[in-house]
Formats: structure tokens, sequence, C-alpha cells
């Protein structure tokens, strides 16, 4: 009997820290290297014309530590995944377990682990909806700050240790 098991987020590395967010600056995190066709960077820099704000800055991570993307993810006012395809990617569920606000094309899983969650946005590979969501995004974390996200990600059992738990428990049943 096959199962399906997720890849869990490691909470204890990614949580909320003290961030040095500027308000005038609204840094939209990237997290892929720009030269995959599938990660669609080329929606996300459309999108962003259609935004027209001059106080955004796109920030492109890529080939980082964890402990660097937690800082970034921290960092940020948005992170934005505009992937063609994905399966269950880990950055949504790292991103969410620092409560930072999302806006992800309705690929993989994501549907699923956004569930509700106030200030994650899915959207469409249509740049003007791209767009819609990133402003929307934008005025959650300037109003709310951030998301609810992490405590998404324990509902689910979504987090490693409740995953090792599933994982150990699977093997013990042969």
């Amino acid at each position: 009997n096959p199962s399906i098991i997720p890849n869990g987020v490691d909470t204890i590395l990614f949580n909320c820290i003290k961030a040095n967010n500027n308000k005038n600056r609204k840094i939209i995190l990237f997290i892929s290297d720009i030269n995959r066709p599938e990660k669609n960077y080329k929606l996300l820099l459309e999108a962003i014309k259609n935004v027209n704000d001059k106080n955004i800055q796109v920030k492109n991570v890529h080939n980082v530590s964890q402990e660097e993307l937690k800082l970034e993810y921290n960092n940020s006012k948005v992170f934005v995944l505009t992937s063609i395809h994905e399966g269950s990617p880990n950055v949504i569920k790292e991103a969410m377990a620092c409560n930072c606000p999302i806006v992800s094309t309705d690929v993989g899983d994501i549907k699923w682990v956004f569930g509700d969650t106030d200030g994650c946005y899915l959207t469409s590979f249509d740049p003007s909806d791209v767009a819609d969501k990133i402003k929307r995004a934008l005025i959650f974390s300037d109003k709310k700050g951030r998301t609810d996200g992490r405590n998404r990600i324990f509902d689910l059992g979504l987090d490693s240790a409740t995953i090792a738990k599933k994982i150990i428990a699977y093997y013990q049943q042969y």
C-alpha cells in the first residue's frame, strides 16, 4: 500500500524574527534560479510592471543557506511563487512558518496548504491577476504585518517533527 507523506518544514529554524522592514521599502521575494523556465520569473516581472509602484524591489535569492532564507522571508513584505508546476514546494511551507504574506500560482498542493490563511493569495497565470494579488498582499502587509501561516503549518501537521513521526510509524507497520 503506497502512502504519500509530504516533506515537512523545520519550524525550529523557520520562524518569525524581528524584521528590518522599512514601511516604504517593499521587498518582493522570489526564490529560485531565474533561468529555470518552469519557475516563470518572467510572469513576476510582467506583474510588477502592472503594479506600478517605484518602491517595490524584487529580490531574487538562489543558492543561499537555510538561515539566510529565514532572514529573507522575515525581511520581505511578500514572497511570490510564479511556477508553472510544482508538487509540494518547501518554499511555501517555509514562508508560512515565518508568517510571510504569499502570492502563488495555483500549482501543486498550495491551495490545500494555504487553506483560508489571510495574507496568502492564489493567482492565475495572468500578469494582471498576479499584480492584483501582489497589491492585496502589500496592503495586507502594511495593515496587519504578518500572516498566521505558521499555525496553519502546525494544524496540517507539516512541521518536520510531525512528519518524522509519520515516517517512523509507516516503517514500524512493516
